[in-house]
């Protein structure tokens, strides 16, 4: 019978029973949809669960193969699957010649005593089995071996090395390692007698500030399929292996083949790391220098220049760039991004692809990259070396260091004051195009004095400033500098994801203080005396005390830093905190320099615990030490609330998370929480509310966030009254006198663009609704209303063009060469063929005219409002295929099945596409080639365990793919793939990451472009890894 408690379980006719007579007792059952992607394997699963009760039922072995072949027959499958032998199973495949000897010498293959088919675990110390025997065992069967450990020392390699050894004599064997220098424990005795095993390499990472791999995995491959892996908590040393306390699960790909999968592909995804280096590149010496670097945490002297590597985060910046400038002409960029987060890596690489550029062209490079301080200058220089990999690249101009030739001044990292002090004489009388690229470092100073001849002097072919707070105390706007706009932005949690920023623990801390007064509240913010009032309080005092003591490791040593509403809060903070018996102190404007300065020296040295600001932390202050954050006043700028957070994020030896306390209280229902919570997410387009519900699934890794009960209802009832619906979009509407465009209301009111268009409705139906604006409610409108959302996805530049020159009067999209893009348009417009209509058109143009027709002005009105905020919003530069490869698809592009096969001729205006269209579609007419559709999320919930890495990115080159269950590597199926670099084949990838997006839309594919055949393995499905020819793009690439 059914106990109370929660279940996975299918419902049988049994369960259904024993379900209703519960009902009757009053309990209540809850059903919850099966989840499509996993279906297959609980189906499979109960199935085999039914049919073993039932065979352990039948006392003879061939009486169980008899009943297992009966089910076969009756339902009608494949014969080859029958069961032929009802006594024996296979044990191995091996040579005539290998048999011969082991019947003569008597022996046999060693095997696991476990077996190839049973899961089991060992717990170490008086286990049964022997962990280190048992791993001998499969080293003695396996083809190729992976080892994933955080150390390796001698005296656990030497149980395993003549195993290992014999094992890497054998033709055909792999054997891979990943470990790391982390805390210096491993030994080089052990990684060279590693390193010289034939068919063996290794993988380590140096980057201990990055990483911190604890992972330890033994996992072993055969070509017969049946692999096994020990995960746990053994590293390979000898306590691990023989009597220590550990445990260790051994999982089979019998009976785990999801925990395989995702071992081998989670293995596949460090092993393409740039993060993981190949040992070769500097041998045991560079290893013992890195190994007593993380010993004693020296500092690397000498003129070794790393290799940077771009991470996914920076090279999306790099993208938005050529954007800016190939789409706007803007050659003024503003990047803003946390500080930590590689700001400078990003402008050197920059530049580096614009002096490839100009020496193709035969044109000059120089550059002048100016800050405020040597220690910035010496360290920018030491990167755009790195980057370029030239020794000898630039000239310091700051303190002691100068020019020495004409030459130096073509590459000058010169600071602000050196600047200044030699411009009438030196740097007025070059001409203003003397230097072609010119970098502002920490550019939200760039309104001082100090910095606008710069501006007016100097006319650069690209300027490009960098900041980490694009907003200054005195509200000058940094942008007229820079065309206007912020350029590009690392949004924290990418940067918290490529662990180039401390891992945040983030506490709702429930405050009574009830901040929901109308009073309090004016415009889009809060007023701040009067908020200051309500916020000094000596009860408040206590809760917030009594947090500290309740959530902090250590209260009295911590470095806090404090933002308050105004100086009166940060005053009566600090003094409060004082009566406590805490270390505090408060800054604010009123300070001084040499003030400012002391504090500051104060907090990082630990002679002071907690600094109460306003906000002058927001603005260039920089001090690594802070491990706390206290959020004591509600802040309504996204903007400013992440460039607090992100003061406490800087890495700090020693330090290994950020605490932050928020103090949540009963906020004005116009205070946005959610703006904040998917600031912190790395899906932010995902529901809010059921995260807050359910647990943040989606933060960056090492982050939590956790609420207590009654902060985590406050913030509930915020958004739940705060939710943008349609009744709260009309009511914002008619806030306005005149009504805004689509793009400032958007930006007025923080939203997505997809929210206006949720639900079938556009930005005129809701003006309409409004009462704003009036238009016939007709079949026309009704399709447009219903379908403008459809042009949301369009990320191509040249089709965004296009609609925008046909919403113009051009009458280019007549002519066949545009064809597919009209074809695209309008299905995008009306979403079926003509005969579908609901209203009278004989052809595409003429249903394409509707749009300027005076009666729907206020739809064509729209659609460029929405085609200019797509163009304004562009990330990549896609490029065609070729009208050989693809005609009118483009590299990056995002489309839906339906537009590519409108862009191929395969739909027209007359026939969609009949049927449902499989991940697989072949092109059999002019154009021939194969298009793969994959969803990388295959579940219609979060996470999938059985087909998460069915399919998945390697690195930005390769792509790991699933075929379906047809294919086999002898059949037609396998061989469009196996033989295609023989047979040219052409094979297009398109890929999304989801089925639907967080409005519940269909999420379009973005198009990788043509991909080759390198390996394959399995059948039934095949097991292929594609070669990409251009770059996975950077939105898709996870860092490891």
């Amino acid at each position: 019978m059914l106990k109370q408690g929660i279940y996975e379980n299918i419902i049988s006719e049994r369960t259904e029973q024993e379900i209703q007579e519960l009902e009757l007792q009053s309990l209540a059952c809850k059903r919850d949809v099966m989840d499509h992607a996993e279906a297959s394997k609980i189906l499979a699963e109960y199935l085999a669960q039914v049919l073993r009760q039932r065979l352990d039922t039948v006392t003879e072995v061939q009486g169980r193969v008899a009943m297992v072949n009966r089910i076969l027959a009756d339902y009608g499958l494949d014969s080859e699957d029958r069961i032929v032998d009802d006594t024996n199973l296979l044990t191995e495949v091996m040579t005539k010649q290998k048999a011969l000897l082991q019947a003569n010498s008597k022996s046999a293959t060693v095997r696991p005593e476990s077996g190839f088919r049973v899961s089991n675990l060992f717990t170490g110390g008086n286990s049964t089995l022997s962990l280190g025997e048992e791993i001998r065992r499969e080293i003695a069967s396996a083809d190729e071996i992976y080892f994933i450990v955080s150390f390796l020392k001698v005296s656990g390699l030497r149980l395993l090395l003549d195993d290992l050894r014999a094992f890497c004599e054998r033709e055909g064997t792999r054997l891979r390692i990943i470990t790391t220098t982390y805390c210096g424990v491993t030994e080089a005795k052990a990684m060279q007698q590693l390193s010289e095993l034939p068919h063996t390499d290794i993988r380590i990472s140096y980057q201990t500030q990055l990483e911190r791999l604890h992972a330890k995995a033994y996992i072993f491959v055969r070509n017969s399929g049946m692999h096994t892996a020990y995960i746990g908590s053994s590293n390979l040393s000898k306590s691990a292996q023989t009597d220590g306390l550990e445990w260790n699960m051994r999982v089979t790909s019998v009976e785990n083949p999801h925990i395989i999968k995702t071992a081998l592909a989670t293995f596949d995804l460090y092993w393409n790391s740039p993060n993981f280096e190949d040992f070769r590149l500097g041998g045991i010496e560079k290893f013992q220098d890195e190994l007593h670097r993380n010993r004693v945490q020296v500092k690397a002297e000498g003129t070794l220049f790393p290799q940077y590597a771009l991470f996914p985060h920076q090279k999306r910046i790099l993208d938005k760039l050529k954007v800016e400038r190939e789409e706007r002409h803007n050659y003024r960029n503003l990047i803003v991004a946390a500080t930590g987060t590689g700001k400078t890596v990003i402008s050197a690489f920059d530049y580096l692809a614009f002096r490839q550029q100009c020496q193709a062209e035969h044109r000059s490079s120089r550059i002048l990259f100016t800050a405020h301080r040597e220690e910035i200058l010496k360290q920018s220089l030491f990167t755009y070396r790195s980057v370029l990999q030239d020794a000898n690249f630039g000239t310091l101009w700051v303190g002691d260091y100068k020019p020495q030739s004409e030459k130096d001044y073509e590459a000058l990292f010169v600071s602000i004051s050196m600047l200044n002090s030699r411009f009438d004489a030196l740097f007025a009388e070059l001409s203003p195009d003397f230097y072609d690229y010119i970098v502002i470092d920490e550019a939200h100073h760039s309104q001082a004095d100090s910095y606008r001849k710069i501006f007016e002097h100097f006319q650069p072919k690209l300027l490009v400033g960098l900041t980490a707070t694009p907003e200054r105390m005195d509200g000058k706007d940094l942008r007229p500098d820079f065309g206007g706009r912020i350029s590009a932005e690392i949004r924290l949690p990418q940067a918290l994801q490529a662990g180039l920023l401390t891992p945040f623990q983030y506490l709702c801390v429930a405050d009574d203080t009830d901040l929901s007064d109308e009073s309090l509240w004016s415009g889009q913010k809060y007023v701040i005396d009067r908020l200051a009032d309500r916020l000094c309080s000596s009860h408040r005092t206590q809760q917030i005390v009594g947090a500290l003591h309740r959530y902090l490791a250590d209260e009295y040593t911590c470095r806090a830093l404090c933002f308050c509403v105004n100086k009166r809060h940060a005053d009566f903070m600090a003094q409060e905190l004082k009566k406590h018996g805490f270390l505090a102190a408060s800054l604010t404007s009123d300070s001084s320099v040499q003030e400012r300065k002391q504090l500051a020296k104060n907090l990082r040295a630990g002679e002071l615990h907690y600094l109460c600001v306003v906000d002058i932390f927001n603005e260039g202050v920089d001090i690594p030490e802070v491990d706390t954050v206290l959020f004591l006043r509600p802040t309504e700028s996204l903007t400013i609330f992440l460039q607090q957070l992100g003061r406490g994020l800087r890495l700090s030896p020693g330090k290994t998370e950020l605490t932050v306390l928020d103090f949540v209280a009963q906020a004005n229902q116009k205070y946005d929480f959610a703006g904040k919570f998917r600031a912190l997410s790395l899906k932010p387009e995902k529901n809010v509310v059921e995260q807050i519900k359910n647990g943040f699934a989606f933060l960056p890794m090492g982050c939590s966030i956790v609420m207590e009960k009654v902060a985590r209802q406050h913030i509930l009832d915020n958004i739940q009254n705060a939710i943008y619906n349609k009744k709260r979009l009309i009511k914002e509407i008619n806030s306005y006198l005149s009504l805004p465009s689509l793009r400032d209301f958007l930006e007025n009111n923080g939203q997505d663009i997809r929210l206006i268009y949720a639900n079938g409705r556009c930005w005129s139906s809701l003006k309409r609704d409004a009462g704003r604006i009036c238009y016939e409610n007709n079949a026309v409108t009704q399709c447009l209303a219903k379908n403008l959302g459809n042009l949301l996805h369009y990320n191509t530049a040249s089709f965004l063009h296009f609609v925008e020159d046909f919403l113009l009067g051009a009458q280019d999209y007549c002519e066949p060469d545009w064809q597919g893009y009209a074809t695209m348009l309008y299905y995008a417009l009306y979403g079926v063929p003509l005969r579908k209509l609901p209203f009278s058109c004989v052809s595409l143009y003429e249903a394409l005219e509707q749009v300027h027709r005076k009666e729907y002005a206020c739809f064509k009105e729209e659609m460029l409002e929405v085609v200019d905020y797509l163009l304004s919003r562009l990330e990549i530069t896609t490029a065609p295929l070729g009208e050989d490869v693809l005609p009118g698809v483009e590299l990056y592009g995002c489309y839906t099945r339906s537009d590519v096969f409108s862009l191929v001729g395969k739909q027209t205006v007359n026939q969609t596409m009949q049927g449902q269209v499989a991940g697989v579609f072949e092109l059999k007419d002019e154009v021939k080639a194969t298009l793969l559709f994959v969803t990388l999320n295959k579940s219609d919930k979060d996470f999938s365990p059985s087909t998460q890495y069915d399919d998945y990115i390697i690195n930005k080159d390769y792509f790991h793919w699933q075929s379906q269950n047809t294919d086999r590597h002898n059949n037609r199926g396998g061989k469009v793939y196996t033989l295609q670099p023989q047979n040219r084949n052409k094979i297009i990838l398109f890929v999304r990451e989801e089925k639907r997006d967080g409005f519940g839309n269909t999420l379009p594919f973005h198009c990788f472009g043509l991909v080759d055949y390198v390996s394959s393995h399995g059948d039934s499905p095949m097991n292929i890894t594609w070669k990409l020819r251009e770059p996975v793009m950077a939105r898709f690439l996870k860092v490891v």
